[in-house]
């Protein structure tokens, strides 16, 4: 099968939008609030690198698994960091 540009740039345009550090307030956080105990982030099998669903470091970095933002949720339903 061979893959067309169009179809490519299609996939690309589809993407999920990922929202900056300063956007979700991203920052050290506390005992109980971490990114490695939300729902949103995973460590990838393939080579230990740490993501996030939502955001993307500024640096490209992987996310900080110590670190939180204000979406932090560990049901998907309750994001008690959210100022609403």
């Amino acid at each position: 099968m061979t893959v067309s540009l169009d179809l490519y740039q299609r996939i690309l345009e589809s993407r999920p939008l990922k929202l900056s550090a300063e956007e979700v307030d991203y920052r050290p956080g506390d005992k109980e609030h971490q990114c490695a105990g939300c729902v949103h982030f995973f460590t990838r099998k393939v080579d230990g690198y740490a993501v996030c669903e939502l955001f993307r470091p500024d640096d490209e970095d992987a996310v900080i698994p110590n670190y939180v933002c204000a979406f932090w949720t560990d049901d998907n339903e309750e994001h008690p960091l959210l100022e609403e």
